[in-house]
């Protein structure tokens, strides 16, 4: 049970007596805390469970995210939302965020954060299929991360490969034009000698017609 320390009033001095100083002192309230619920958190300051120690009380988990400071939570540094605060208490691996309406003392919040290491032993339990939901979560995040490198990993691969094929091809490709250029060269110079072995066959056939055959007959 947290030690709710409730509103007093200091003693009235008695009727008829003088004081001997320069006024009587006012009345001292002494702060009433009343504890609201106990916020769970991992490390990074998403919820595991909480404990509900006031059903009535109008703040949830969203209104402690909102009030979360900018440079984020520090152990036993309060933050506030209105006339409630917002303690955090940091144990081990885990945050404890105490809910109260008004701001317990310092003596307080030492005990309480005493209480709460010594009962995590005992919360973290309660909490195993919270936190085992949470790892699995993590491991299958883990898995499919890898399985996104291996991924990128082998389509880099059959990159590397389609670009040596494509200069092997390229290779080939130069290759076969040298030796097309190469046989069409032969092949005009052997058009070419066609040619003119023809056309010296035809001189040749041409200049012979008008010699006469030898032995024939006279016209």
């Amino acid at each position: 049970m947290l030690d709710v320390t409730k509103e007093t009033l200091a003693p009235a001095p008695s009727r008829g007596t003088v004081s001997t100083g320069f006024g009587l002192p006012a009345p001292k309230r002494m702060p009433q805390v009343d504890y609201e619920r106990i916020f769970v958190l991992d490390d990074r300051a998403d919820p595991l469970g909480e404990y509900v120690l006031d059903d009535e009380c109008p703040l949830e988990y969203p209104d402690m995210r909102r009030s979360i400071p900018m440079n984020g939570m520090r152990h036993l540094v309060a933050f506030y939302q209105g006339e409630y605060a917002f303690t955090p208490f940091r144990v081990d691996d885990l945050w404890f965020v105490v809910l109260t309406q008004g701001v317990p003392r310092i003596e307080d919040r030492g005990s309480i954060g005493t209480l709460l290491a010594a009962a995590r032993v005992h919360i973290v339990p309660n909490l195993a299929p919270a936190l085992a939901k949470r790892e699995a979560v993590l491991k299958e995040g883990e898995k499919e991360l890898r399985d996104r490198e291996l991924g990128l990993a082998r389509r880099e691969q059959r990159a590397v490969q389609v670009e040596a094929d494509l200069q092997l091809a390229g290779a080939r490709l130069r290759e076969l034009e040298t030796d097309i250029r190469a046989r069409e060269g032969k092949l005009i110079a052997l058009r070419d000698y066609a040619v003119g072995m023809q056309r010296s066959f035809f001189r040749t056939v041409k200049g012979g017609s008008d010699v006469p055959a030898t032995g024939g007959p006279t016209p």
